[in-house]
């Protein structure tokens, strides 16, 4: 048993391998495509190599000092202190300092010399032999601004350099971070440096505003996106997160925001926390499965986080808080690359994915956290795969998301254009089986007024007519029975043509071309009717047929009270039923000789007629109530709403 056991696992996943692999091969092709784009066209633009070192003028005799004021006057006047050693940074004041050193110079350069300050600080004036060089916006504390945040290649013109000896003063400012940070210099002939610097210039600058731009426009129509999805996670973690990177980039290029000091310093580590967990974000809500818990204990994580690093800041010494916060912001985002990839994996588990592009997007974001972290823990050179790559990530992510929406959109439209198309189809079938019924609905009643007016014609006519022929054959009938026999036949005449006209498509129409026909009707035979209409609403709204029905059983009623009541009043009512709405009763009452009086065929009412106006109402749903009044019979109809 156990070996068919195994027989049968391997027979599935053999079935399961035959059946996935052209999914899995689809990926496996996205997957190289991206990684090879990747590592041979964005890799090389936004990294590269290592750059070699190159040739360029040593400095000597470094010295920094503390100053009263951002002026070369008073680096002038201030105590210096040798720096034994490059690099070295000083902590942990905010405030003013002077750093200078000398340089010789063999020939003067017919260009002049390009200076590229490696100094951090957050705005500083350059000077060579006392003559200004470089220095943009405000040093004044606390209302100055960080220019020194763009990195530039300085000229200095060949009139202020002198053969040997040449001194160098940085005036420097910082307020927020503790640390002035000191660099050995980069000086070499101006078109040499420039050119030799040109890209990493180019990265600094100009592709952190391209960067900007991208991400911020990815921002925007996911945010839109978002709102008007009906909330669509996907694109809400990626709206936070391109958010966040875009913030994150737009840091280093806001020389003069509304706020400094520890509020910028806090600022910078939020930013530095928010973008690790929004990747985390984005990985959870890309990820098909759903465990509710995840996301709310990565927020907690990030809530202690901030919270750790404005403790730190805020009741910490200058330098030790805000190590710490910067240990926390390392630590937290390596911690978050960690979850990010481990979450991307566990979505793999089954070899499912179908999202080939994005799925290759993810992967090699798997591999990019695996760089980072690795040379983050082991204190590697550090190549910036993740940090300077982000954006082509984000891109490429937001491409193939809304990629894969347009599709989802265009194929929705189809669906619903077939649709419109099949619903329009079988409208027009129903269009023409409702006419086909119509049809056949007044076929059918054709045939059961041609049937009845046979009846009638057989019954009523034929009736009158044969009794006066038996009273011609036996020769005892009068003149005055011969005119009663003809008048009664043609009444009867008169009504079967009457029933063969149209009553009307609703039945108020009816009950107008009814009390058309009847009143002068009565009135030739010696009646005095009266008509009422009580009712304040619509009438029951009946179709064709059952408003002729009704018809028929108004005229029969009439019919036999002005042939068999021997009375000389009839009134018509129409009023509302209070107990059922939009129900009304309309009822006939004459002053004739009541329900018992006896005629040709014996008692009035009983036979043909009442046989017929009971099975015509009963086939409309309405209630015909037959009772005897003060005087002569009183016929009720009551027709209730219709459905």
């Amino acid at each position: 048993m156990a070996d068919e056991a195994e027989t049968l696992t391997a027979d599935e996943a053999a079935g399961s391998w035959s059946a996935n692999w052209p999914h899995l091969v689809r990926l496996a092709f996205a997957v190289i495509a991206v990684q090879l784009f990747f590592w041979l066209i964005v890799k090389p633009l936004v990294i590269g190599s290592p750059a070699p070192p190159f040739e360029t003028i040593d400095g000597y005799g470094f010295e920094q000092a503390q100053i009263s004021a951002p002026t070369l006057s008073a680096a002038a006047q201030a105590e210096f202190e040798t720096i034994p050693e490059m690099p070295a940074w000083h902590c942990c004041e905010s405030g003013y300092r002077a750093f200078r050193y000398s340089f010789d110079l063999d020939a003067i350069p017919e260009k002049g010399l390009g200076i590229a300050p490696h100094i951090r600080a957050d705005n500083f004036a350059i000077y060579v032999n006392d003559g200004f060089i470089a220095g943009k916006g405000r040093f004044g504390l606390p209302d100055h601004t960080y220019d020194s945040m763009i990195r530039e290649t300085y000229h200095i013109p060949p009139n202020m350099l002198s053969i040997g000896r040449n001194d160098v003063t940085f005036v420097l400012v910082r307020e927020g971070i503790p640390y002035f940070d000191y660099f050995p210099p980069i000086l070499a002939e101006y078109s040499y440096l420039e050119e030799r610097l040109e890209r990493t210039n180019w990265l600094s600058n100009g592709y952190t505003y391209g960067v900007l731009a991208a991400i911020g426009m990815v921002a925007l129509f996911s945010l839109i996106f978002f709102v008007i999805s009906g909330r669509e996670r996907d694109a809400f973690w990626l709206f936070v997160l391109s958010g966040t990177l875009a913030a994150s980039n737009h840091y280093y290029v806001w020389l003069d925001p509304p706020f400094g000091g520890y509020s910028r310093v806090f600022y910078f580590h939020a930013l530095a926390l928010a973008v690790p967990f929004a990747w985390f974000g984005w990985a959870d809500a890309w990820s098909r499965d759903r465990y509710r818990w995840l996301l709310p204990a990565a927020a907690l994580i990030f809530s202690l986080a901030i919270t750790a690093t404005t403790y730190a800041l805020a009741t910490m010494p200058y330098g030790p808080g805000y190590d710490r916060a910067g240990e926390i912001m390392v630590y937290c985002g390596i911690g978050f690359a960690i979850a990010t990839a481990a979450r991307l994996l566990w979505n793999f588990r089954n070899l499912d994915e179908d999202r080939y592009f994005e799925a290759a997007l993810a992967i090699l974001l798997i591999s990019l956290i695996v760089l980072q972290v690795t040379t983050e823990l082991t204190q590697a050179l550090n190549m910036g795969y993740m940090i300077r790559t982000q954006p082509f990530l984000i891109i490429g992510i937001a491409i193939a998301f809304f990629a894969r929406r347009v599709r989802l959109f265009r194929s929705s439209a189809q669906i619903n254009t077939l649709l419109q198309q099949q619903l329009d189809e079988r409208t027009a079938e129903l269009a023409v089986a409702h006419d086909r019924e119509k049809r056949l609905i007044r076929t059918q009643a054709l045939d059961e007024e041609r049937q009845r007016i046979m009846r009638d014609m057989h019954d009523g006519l034929g009736s009158h007519l044969m009794s006066m022929l038996m009273m011609a054959k036996r020769g005892n009938g009068k003149h005055v029975d011969y005119a009663e026999g003809l008048q009664s036949v043609i009444d009867e005449m008169r009504l079967m043509i009457d029933s063969m006209d149209s009553v009307g498509e609703s039945l108020r129409s009816a009950m107008t071309v009814f009390r058309k026909r009847v009143v002068p009707r009565a009135r030739e035979a010696g009646f005095v009717i009266e008509w009422e209409d009580k009712t304040t609403g619509d009438y029951p709204d009946y179709g064709p047929r059952e408003v002729l029905q009704v018809f028929r059983i108004l005229q029969e009623a009439i019919t036999n009270a002005l042939k068999h009541s021997g009375g000389d009043a009839i009134s018509v009512l129409i009023e509302d039923m209070p107990e059922a709405d939009g129900a009304i009763s309309i009822t006939i009452t004459d002053n004739g000789s009541g329900l018992e009086a006896p005629g040709e065929t014996g008692t009035r009412m009983v036979g043909r007629g009442l046989k017929n106006m009971k099975a015509r109402a009963a086939g409309i749903g309405a209630l015909l109530d037959l009772q005897p009044a003060k005087e002569g019979m009183r016929v009720a109809l009551h027709l209730r709403k219709a459905g």
